[in-house]
């Protein structure tokens, strides 16, 4: 599904520039579940950017689904994320003005479903949502926003999901019943599940994991 060949981010400053990738290569199968790990402030973010088609690298390349993203213009990218690729974040990103179905809709909306509302339904009972779906997101709890940002991310069926971070905001009982959602849809939709995390512990439920240390990206674990 993914294959990043020695993918560079350089970033200028006013005083050097920071490399912050340095020829990372990165191969992601369908139906994998993979894990980036590292310290806060080691790019982990930037390479999920990079592999998702929200940025471009300064060097290497990153093809996804067979279409190599550097060769794409911005919207071109954004074609090709729509209906194949989905987003979990730790801050949830949940529209405020919206409610629990209407952010579900939405991709689907943006995608030219005109059976947008069943299907949102669907998946919010799928994550046991079906009696809050009336419900805007500062009448939810933590753990159920994530729940709803997970339902609107699966909704389209995507190829690939990331996920940032996906438990940063939740308790550790919360956390652990989203992981355990994330997996449990990830094998419905037969989907590839790409991490970016501190938790170890989830780190460990993949099929493999990687380590992201200065700029460099190394297996450390593959089942």
């Amino acid at each position: 599904m993914i294959n990043a060949f020695a993918v560079e981010k350089r970033v200028e400053t006013l005083a050097s520039p920071i490399d912050i990738l340095k020829g990372v290569d990165l191969r992601v199968n369908a139906g994998e579940a993979i894990a980036i790990v590292g310290a806060s402030g080691s790019g982990k973010t930037t390479l999920l950017s990079l592999l998702a088609g929200l940025d471009t690298p300064t060097r290497g390349e990153v093809i996804v689904d067979g279409k190599s993203l550097g060769k794409l213009s911005e919207d071109q990218r954004a074609e090709c994320r729509l209906g194949k690729i989905g987003f979990v974040f730790q801050n949830f990103d949940l529209l405020a003005s919206l409610n629990a179905l209407e952010n579900v809709m939405l991709p689907l909306e943006l995608n030219g479903e005109k059976n947008a509302k069943a299907l949102a339904m669907e998946i919010l009972t799928k994550v046991g949502l079906e009696q809050r779906y009336k419900h805007f997101p500062r009448q939810l709890s933590g753990g159920e926003q994530q729940r709803v940002a997970i339902a609107r991310a699966y909704v389209i069926k995507p190829k690939i999901l990331f996920a940032d971070e996906p438990t940063g905001c939740l308790d550790i009982a919360t956390g652990e019943k989203i992981i355990e959602l994330l997996f449990d849809l990830k094998k419905q939709m037969q989907s590839s599940l790409i991490f970016v995390t501190h938790d170890y512990g989830l780190a460990n439920k993949c099929d493999k994991t990687f380590l992201l240390e200065d700029g460099k990206l190394q297996l450390m674990q593959d089942k």
